[in-house]
């Protein structure tokens, strides 16, 4: 089976870009693992070269980013090919969605891809950009499969009244719908008023990568990294959102440190931000409390979990977050809400913590009885690990039961 992935967001060696999109990559890394073969498309806008490229705010953005038409990132073939977008925008006769089916068409084209019904599949994350992705696929022939990861079922449909319209013509038309959380496929079909099927395709862990560490190698990272070896570090990972919980946690934050608990927060974050991370932290005097990590490598990311002891992301939503995964598979305790999929993942008491969503006095009663017990730390550290790897799995499992999923999907057709 050839599988022609259409991610969203995939990562990219540009500030903010190089680690958004990688539970998608691993996601494709399992499925190739599985036997398919797979290549990503991702179009991008077409930009002039330089100096013509400085005149519209697009074509600047676009030639900044220059993303190359073919490139490899860790053994999967990336194609970016160009969709059409000249200035003004009025000599432009076709849609931005007719400009990008003729960008999938002008690249199969051009590798001389014909496409087969019965062996290709076009697999899109993402809702809002499947609308595209779906469209290309049933002109060229082939059949759509489409996955939702949180915030296109949870948010984009409720925006307006027109992106309802197109949620529901994109479900409907869906040859294969599949969510991460089981949560995210009852909402679609609350949405459409009646039961739509779908398929659930959790994400998985890379539990060899993603794994504990002794006390030993975790006071060496944190020696190598200047962090202090008498504090219990709190670690969040994630966009600097409101509604990741940021500003709730800075504010739990400061009624632990008023209650005398010691601790030190490390804070990685990159791409999208709709606040001001050290601000915020000014704000509340949490300065001398805080490691401002800012962008944290998708290959060093687990040298942070190790170098933690309570993981917390606090989130207003999310479809089920992989960071939350991670901590987890790295044996460290989580906090997070006890919203959406999150209680797919983490047990209450069990594998970490669920307070409700935007509760701070509970969030901050948490953060303290972790802080104040190691031994809760420890079981609850353990717990999740054992969960993670004996339970949940890892990419190449998960991508293997996704796989399955693909091909009896294509074998209907």
């Amino acid at each position: 089976m050839r599988i022609w992935a259409f991610p969203s967001f995939y990562p990219y060696d540009y500030p903010g870009k190089r680690w958004t999109g990688t539970f998608a990559h691993r996601q494709y890394k399992g499925l190739i693992h599985a036997g398919a073969e797979l290549t990503v498309i991702q179009p991008v806008l077409w930009w002039p070269p330089f100096p013509l490229s400085q005149l519209a705010p697009d074509w600047k953005q676009s030639a900044a980013m220059n993303h190359p038409l073919k490139r490899e990132y860790d053994g999967v073939t990336v194609y970016h090919p160009r969709i059409e977008n000249i200035k003004p925008g009025r000599l432009m006769k076709r849609s931005y969605v007719e400009r990008y089916i003729a960008a999938v068409e002008g690249l199969l084209r051009d590798l001389n891809i014909t496409l087969d019904p019965t062996n290709d599949i076009f697999f899109s994350q993402w809702l809002p950009e499947s609308i595209f992705v779906q469209k290309a696929a049933h002109k060229l022939g082939v059949r759509s499969a489409i996955l939702g990861i949180g915030d296109d079922i949870i948010i984009w449909p409720h925006e307006s009244p027109r992106k309802m319209e197109e949620f529901k013509e994109l479900i409907n038309e869906a040859d294969l719908r599949i969510t991460n959380a089981d949560y995210l496929g009852r909402e679609i079909c609350k949405l459409m008023g009646r039961s739509v099927p779908y398929s659930v395709s959790y994400f998985g862990v890379d539990h060899d990568v993603f794994k504990p560490v002794s006390p030993e190698e975790k006071n060496a990272l944190r020696t190598a990294h200047k962090m202090p070896l008498d504090k219990t570090v709190i670690l969040i990972v994630g966009s600097a959102l409101k509604r990741k919980g940021w500003l709730d946690l800075m504010d739990a934050l400061v009624a632990v440190r008023d209650a005398g608990d010691d601790f030190l927060l490390v804070g990685g974050y990159a791409g999208m931000s709709d606040i001001n991370v050290m601000e915020e932290i000014e704000n509340r005097g949490l300065t001398s409390y805080f490691y401002n990590q800012g962008e944290i490598k998708p290959e060093q990311l687990n040298i942070f979990y190790n170098m933690a002891d309570i993981f917390c992301l606090p989130s207003h939503w999310e479809g089920l977050a992989t960071v939350v995964m991670e901590a987890m598979s790295s044996g460290i305790p989580v906090i997070t809400t006890n919203i959406c999929g999150q209680p797919e993942i983490v047990s209450h008491n069990k594998t970490g913590i669920l307070v409700e969503s935007k509760d701070v006095p509970a969030l901050t009663a948490e953060i303290q009885l972790l802080l104040r017990s190691k031994e809760k730390r420890e079981t609850f550290g353990a717990a999740a690990r054992e969960f993670i790897v004996n339970q949940w799995g890892n990419f190449n499992k998960n991508s293997g039961e996704l796989y399955t999923i693909l091909q009896k999907s294509l074998a209907r057709s």
